[in-house]
């Protein structure tokens, strides 16, 4: 027979160590998810970061460029050529005049190549009322550049810059207006600028803005995106190097804002998220690969696991749990050379072996019956054939022929049944019907002075094959016991029944010889298993029981409620 592992609900050795290696590769899997995670989260920040510090480094070079330019302007206000200008230069003439004028022309000239996002420098000298630029050059007021900038200086409150027709202006005045400075910064440089800082990214754009003004300078194309950026500004002030992930229109932008003081606007750069993170979806996709490579190892280890010891043990228990049940024609096939090959082949040979010893030992058990069953068969009293011979002769000497020959018929039939050789085992209504002619013979030569009683055996019962001579040893014993001071009212009481499964006959007598201490002392025989052959054969009769029944059959003992001695003969079909 060949063995096959069968499903259990129970915890298998497998499954511990599964569990068990899940339970310590766990924590590693979560350290390591969280140490990605947490590079990840710090790689995604340092990118953040550096975006930021790019255009916050470009926000702050502009904004101190353009702080110088404005700081040229107003020092150029303490030039003491364009001061005495201010103030005398009505009443100079000739030459003094034209010298003062050339100078403050040069250090407006020198202003202009300061920074390359001065396009122009100029000043209005209402004393002389005359404006004079790097540009332009000295022109009598009013003029084109003069009417110009003051349509720009009307403006209240004073804005920080000023911006017209696509130029834009550092506009200042000092001496109620007597003097007004402006110089024009480029906007095409601040333009090209601006297209610097979307160099740090390649699909980044830039914008000069506020709340109040929107979009001053940009590399915008779709305005739309500026209006929901500039609502990113705290009203009434401007956000300083900070920066955040805002959606607009379905896509997450990162947007970074800085304060150009000098503009008084705000510099802010966005960018669509993903291009940020892109460096890192690669990684992404590695990580969580890895993940999804871990599991499917987790699964392939516990495969192997089952496959390696959960099979072959599974194998082994079901062979032994076969074995329990008797069934020794076991043979587990391996088809490694591993350790469960020793172990199979080793429980193949031990079922082999144990087969062996449990037929011999049945061949054995069944030799010990044989010999029971002669012994018993030889213990037969010769004084009970001689009696019986003795009695037909004074039968017929008497000339009761009827009974003479009943006593023969009956002695003829237990005889053979005795002496013939044949089966061990014979149908329970026989070895009943064997145990009942004895009883016949013995009330036939006691005269009647003794007779018995007995019930029919159940019809489903009838056929169970029983060992030969287990009843009429203890009818015998009776008789031989019971009755031998010469009672004359002897009554033996024989019955059968059938209670779950155990086939129970008892034999009572109403004697009056049997004592107390000796029915204990028969119990104790009985249960020790003794050996001891006895004149009645009760201990053969309860040993051959056993032996083919097992320990719940066998021969009981008790006082009898009728007086005498009550033996009950069990016989579990079930077992047998």
């Amino acid at each position: 027979m060949k063995i096959r592992a069968a499903g259990s609900t129970r915890w298998f050795v497998y499954q511990k160590i599964v569990i068990v290696f899940i339970a310590f590769i766990i924590p590693l899997v979560a350290m390591n998810m969280w140490v990605n995670y947490k590079g990840m989260s710090f790689t995604k920040n340092a990118i953040s970061d550096s975006a930021v510090a790019g255009a916050s480094f470009y926000a702050k070079q502009l904004d101190k460029e353009l702080y110088f330019v404005r700081n040229q302007q107003l020092q150029f206000f303490n030039d003491k050529d364009l001061q005495k200008l201010s103030f005398q230069g009505s009443r100079l003439e000739g030459y003094a005049l034209i010298e003062l004028i050339n100078q403050t022309k040069d250090r407006l000239s020198a202003i202009e190549y300061s920074s390359e996002f001065v396009v122009n420098a100029g000043v209005y000298i209402k004393e002389i009322d005359k404006t004079i630029s790097s540009q332009n050059g000295v022109t009598d007021a009013p003029n084109d550049e003069f009417e110009f900038i003051t349509s720009l200086i009307q403006h209240i409150p004073k804005p920080s810059f000023y911006q017209k027709d696509g130029r834009l202006f550092f506009i200042e005045s000092e001496n109620n207006s007597g003097i007004i400075s402006y110089i024009e910064i480029s906007v095409a440089r601040l333009q090209e600028a601006l297209h610097q800082i979307t160099t740090l990214y390649q699909e980044s754009e830039v914008f000069l803005g506020s709340k109040a003004l929107g979009s001053v300078l940009s590399t915008v194309e779709d305005q739309r995106v500026i209006a929901p950026l500039l609502e990113q500004l705290d009203a009434g002030s401007h956000v300083t190097n900070t920066s955040r992930v805002i959606p607009i229109g379905g896509i997450s932008y990162f947007i970074t804002a800085n304060q150009v003081s000098s503009l008084n606007l705000s510099l802010m750069m966005y960018v669509n998220h993903d291009e940020i993170t892109r460096p890192l979806s690669q990684f992404s996709f590695w990580f969580y690969a890895l993940f999804v490579v871990a599991i499917i190892v987790l699964l392939l280890y516990a495969y192997s696991v089952n496959f390696m010891i959960h099979r072959p043990l599974s194998k082994l228990t079901k062979a032994f749990q076969m074995m329990e049940t008797d069934n020794l024609n076991l043979v587990i096939e391996s088809k490694t050379r591993d350790e469960f090959h020793y172990l199979f082949h080793s429980f193949n040979r031990m079922a082999l072996r144990l087969k062996r010893s449990i037929e011999e030992n049945y061949e054995q058990k069944i030799a010990i019956q044989h010999s029971e069953l002669k012994q018993l068969q030889s213990q037969i009293n010769p004084h009970f054939l001689y009696n019986s011979f003795f009695n037909i002769y004074m039968m017929c000497k008497v000339g009761d022929a009827d009974s003479a020959a009943e006593l023969s018929q009956k002695l003829g039939s237990y005889y053979q049944y005795i002496t013939r050789s044949g089966s061990d085992e014979v149908p329970l209504y026989k070895e009943y019907q064997h145990a009942l002619d004895y009883c016949e013979i013995q009330c036939i030569r006691f005269s009647n002075r003794i007779r018995y009683e007995y019930e029919d055996i159940p019809d489903h019962v009838k056929t169970v094959a029983v060992p030969r001579l287990i009843i009429q040893p203890i009818v015998e014993n009776i008789f031989e016991h019971a009755f031998e001071d010469g009672m004359a009212s002897g009554v033996l009481y024989i019955a059968a029944n059938v209670e779950e499964g155990i086939v129970r006959m008892t034999v009572e007598d109403n004697g009056r010889i049997i004592t107390d201490d000796r029915i204990e002392q028969l119990e104790m025989q009985l249960r020790d298993g003794s050996r001891q052959m006895e004149k009645t054969g009760l201990i053969n009769v309860n040993n051959r029981l056993q032996l083919k029944y097992g320990v719940d059959s066998g021969l009981f003992v008790s006082r009898s409620p009728h007086g005498g001695l009550r033996a009950e003969l069990r016989i579990n079909i079930r077992e047998g």
